[in-house]
């Protein structure tokens, strides 16, 4: 149901279907306005008390369901914290993790401490890239951070998805705004994508544009209009930078390739994540003969049915291999499929501000 939902609200479907199930979600999207905003009122106004960790706290979020890269952003604000001395541990809600613990370690920096399905995909890919710093899934930030600090002994706690979670008190409120699609669909949730208003936006301390080199994008004009939103907010830019390429499944020399193995290619671009058309575009820059992309929900758990729509997919388009993110590699990979399936490793790297983010950390 939710996959459906998902296709209507981001106008992958359209016609006379889409158009009655807006109509019939327009109740429910004024009712989520409404707690939205009493909702930011009760913590703004100090009816609501937040509560307060003994460490620095950084949220790194969105206002926008899914796909901004913020991801992305914690493990690259988490190294580079770490390449500056501080003790980072990150906290994650744990979306479609299936752990039953109020508290569930992740990773103590060091080894994993838990499979994939138990602390959801996100929090997994986390620690198998921040291989030295402690990763830690609860539903309770605030329980989660204090275990984590008397655990681990950090200074600087990262929130992965924090901005609406506004329980616990942050120094930093870091906002990922994807150029590609600023604002999503412009609408707030069930009819749109938007997960406040875009004024919630004001909120921040920073904003981080992510994919701000994709083609055809006018990051000047981006920025004028987060400037009359939330003036004096000092903004960001980074970019989405493939670091590797390697075969899935498979071990040793011959598992690497160049990103430039993708020149001339028919590839099929298989995805579950938020922004499908930004993982196309990605892909485009290295000048394949065809992309054509097949994707699914955000966060979809792949099964051989998946497996086997997906090689139906590669012959219809003829495509050479399929291209996956490394969001989607452990799924895919448990299934252990028969299929010329390459990953594509990205790093954000923060083009513009970087010293503008340590200035805030510092404070």
């Amino acid at each position: 149901m939710k996959s459906i939902l998902y296709t209507f609200i981001t106008k992958r479907q359209c016609g006379v279907l889409a158009m009655l199930l807006c109509i019939l979600l327009t109740p429910l999207w004024l009712l989520y306005g409404v707690v939205i905003w009493i909702r930011n009122y009760c913590y703004t106004c100090g009816i609501i008390r937040q509560k307060q960790l003994r460490c620095r706290v950084i949220s790194v979020g969105n206002i926008v369901a899914g796909g901004t890269g913020k991801t992305p952003a914690v493990i690259a604000i988490a190294k580079l914290l770490q390449k500056n001395s501080y003790k980072v541990g990150v906290l994650l809600r744990g979306y479609k993790g299936k752990s039953d613990r109020e508290i569930t370690f992740v990773s103590d920096g060091e080894k994993l401490l838990c499979t994939r399905d138990e602390c959801g995909d996100e929090a997994d890919m986390l620690a198998r890239q921040l291989t030295s710093i402690p990763i830690v899934v609860g539903k309770k930030r605030y329980l989660t951070g204090k275990a984590v600090i008397e655990r681990f002994a950090c200074d600087v706690l990262i929130l992965d998805d924090g901005f609406q979670h506004r329980q616990l008190l942050r120094d930093l409120d870091i906002l990922t705004v994807d150029a590609t699609q600023p604002y999503g669909t412009g609408k707030m949730l069930p009819i749109g994508t938007l997960r406040e208003p875009k004024s919630s936006i004001q909120r921040a301390d920073l904003i981080l544009l992510t994919r701000a080199d994709m083609p055809d994008i006018d990051i000047a004009k981006i920025k004028t209009e987060l400037n009359r939103i939330a003036p004096n907010t000092p903004i960001l830019e980074s970019v989405h930078e493939p670091t590797s390429l390697y075969l899935l499944n498979q071990q040793g020399e011959n598992r690497s390739l160049h990103v430039d193995y993708l020149k001339n290619k028919r590839i099929l671009a298989v995805c579950g994540i938020g922004n499908p058309q930004a993982f196309v575009s990605t892909l485009r820059q290295y000048n394949p003969e065809t992309v054509e992309l097949f994707a699914f929900a955000d966060h979809h758990v792949y099964t051989m049915s998946d497996l086997q729509k997906i090689e139906q997919k590669m012959k219809q388009h003829q495509s050479e291999i399929v291209v996956i993110t490394q969001k989607d590699e452990q799924k895919i990979a448990s299934l252990s499929p028969d299929l010329p399936i390459v990953v594509l490793e990205i790093e954000l790297v923060i083009t513009n501000g970087i010293e503008v983010l340590m200035e805030f950390v510092k404070k």
